[in-house]
């Protein structure tokens, strides 16, 4: 299988890598790729890090499961966790994190041994020119704090000495990809991107590595911060867009991948607490656009010339739904709303006693307690706050309504669907397992997620017309 590696740097990384997972659990194609998700960030202890950590292994485990027929292993789904997610670790068994030493609670100033210079030292006066004395007494441990300077530094000896960029290289094969995920506006991304780039364009001795098709997202400023003289924070989202122009001036020479996607919002609508430790921002609508540029890149053909891309709604509200995001938004939309009927018919079929697929298939009780069906119930759980917080944002991608399933003619917003409750979904369960073979498999996980997205698809599919 043809491998796409997804370098996610810094935060914004982790989160955008966050809707990747959401849009590949509803059903959005990757294209025959298996997702290779690496993440370069240097805080030791983010509970965003660890929580994707997470999500990745409940992601697997469902798509295992759905798989796994005994001996035999089956085709992947088309639909609900269709597509493959492999980790650094899967290939290598190597840890998929970066250098212990680059995320750890030394100050800058000690890791590049500034005091061990003379204070006539000219490389004295060279470290002062470039640094400020925030800079050299910031901890690594929780990033760069919107200061590329420093982030150029640290995250050269993070990915030329980490074992993960070994193992890439390693098992980076012709035909792979690479897509690189990273902010412009901050210190890890806007010093990651072109540093990553760089080693993998000058990777004379592994020419699948130099050669690979590149595609990066780069995401501008898309939220403000906190006022920093009210609550002490290092970085002043002021300056945002003047770093952002700094660093699009930088990248209009040097960045030399085959496909760049340009994302952002004009006007900075919402604002967070600037907290180091938590980082624990709501999903944000331009992360989701971020993540929709990989299954772009993962369509595409190598072009003749670099592309840059970047796309735009229909109406300029605050809350957008099918009409006001515009046709190219429908394959999003289609994978949230059906993902969202799973959760419903997750929810709801183990309290049913009169399913005919409780007998006919073995959707009984003792399915409902297995841990492939548990991890789906996690799974969705993670996938219901995740779409809440995108719907309650500034701006909100709030396309569908779930608040009264017992209504669900609007499900989607802006267009009525035939299925007016869930037992017209029910229903199409049953036709869908009386057109499938049971001499097919015997993996009644697989049944079910395949019969609910026949199901599903049997009416939200009204979306595309």
């Amino acid at each position: 299988m043809k491998k796409v590696f997804v370098f996610c740097i810094g935060g914004t990384g982790i989160r955008v890598m966050k809707s990747i997972i959401m849009l590949m659990a509803g059903g959005m194609d990757t294209h025959g790729f298996a997702v290779v998700p690496v993440i370069l960030d240097p805080h030791l202890d983010l509970v965003e890090k660890k929580n994707l950590h997470s999500l990745i292994a409940e992601y697997q485990e469902i798509y295992r499961r759905s798989v796994n027929n005994g001996s035999e292993t089956l085709n992947p789904l088309k639909g609900f966790f269709g597509a493959n997610i492999q980790t650094i670790d899967d290939l290598n068994n190597q840890t998929n994190d970066t250098q212990e030493k680059a995320g750890s609670n030394d100050k800058f100033g000690s890791y590049i041994n500034f005091s061990s210079l003379g204070k006539d030292d000219i490389n004295n006066f060279l470290v002062e020119t470039l640094f400020s004395t925030k800079n050299l007494n910031s901890p690594l441990s929780v990033g760069f704090k919107g200061n590329p300077n420093v982030g150029t530094v640290v995250l050269g000896d993070m990915i030329e000495g980490a074992e993960w960029f070994r193992s890439f290289k390693q098992h980076c094969d012709k035909g792979d990809r690479v897509f690189i995920i990273s902010s412009i506006f901050g210190g890890t991304g806007a010093s990651g991107y072109p540093l990553l780039e760089k080693k993998i364009h000058f990777a004379e001795n592994e020419p699948a590595v130099k050669n690979a098709l590149i595609g990066a997202v780069s995401v501008l400023p898309y939220y403000k911060l906190k006022n920093p003289v009210s609550t002490g924070s290092d970085i002043d989202s002021a300056n945002f867009y003047t770093k952002t122009k700094a660093a699009l001036a930088y990248y209009h020479e040097k960045v030399l991948a085959d496909y760049l996607y340009y994302v952002g919002e004009k006007n900075l609508r919402q604002e967070y607490e600037n907290d180091e430790k938590k980082q624990d921002d709501k999903a944000n609508f331009i992360e989701l656009v971020a993540a929709s540029a990989l299954f772009d890149f993962l369509k595409r053909e190598a072009p003749q010339r670099q592309q840059f891309l970047t796309r735009a709604i229909e109406d300029d509200v605050e809350s957008l739904d099918l009409i006001s995001l515009g046709s190219g938004y429908k394959d999003i939309v289609k994978s949230v709303a059906d993902f969202m009927l799973l959760r419903l018919l997750v929810d709801e079929l183990p309290k049913e006693s009169c399913f005919p697929l409780k007998i006919n298939r073995g959707l009984n009780e003792s399915f409902y307690n297995d841990s492939a069906f548990k991890s789906l119930e996690r799974f969705c759980e993670v996938y219901y706050n995740w779409y809440s917080e995108l719907a309650q944002n500034k701006r909100a991608f709030a396309p569908i309504s779930y608040d009264n399933p017992k209504k669900m003619g609007g499900w989607v917003k802006t267009i009525s669907l035939d299925a007016k409750d869930d037992s017209y979904y029910l229903l199409e369960m049953v036709k869908a397992s009386n057109k499938s073979k049971i001499k097919d498999h015997s993996n009644k996980f697989r049944f079910f997620l395949q019969f609910a997205g026949e199901a599903i698809d049997h009416y939200t599919n009204k979306i595309y017309k």
